[in-house]
């Protein structure tokens, strides 16, 4: 029998924090209507970051993390 070889792809997640008090806790979705915001790129996934830094006027950041999902 033939091994079978668990594929895998990279792919670059956006983080954010929980609580803006609460630097240390960070999640991929604040809540179940929440999207995971996951990219092909780290060019893309830093864009997307870097807008939404910009843009969120709680003061939460925002960051991107490289991932392993299976294929």
């Amino acid at each position: 029998m033939a091994k079978r070889r668990n594929k895998t792809a990279t792919k670059f997640r956006v983080y954010k924090q929980f609580l803006v008090t609460t630097p240390k806790i960070w999640v991929a979705k604040l809540d179940e209507t929440d999207e995971v915001d996951e990219f092909d790129t780290v060019e893309e996934a830093e864009n997307f970051a870097r807008q939404a830094n910009e843009l969120d006027t709680t003061g939460r950041k925002y960051r991107v993390q490289q991932i392993e999902v299976g294929a």
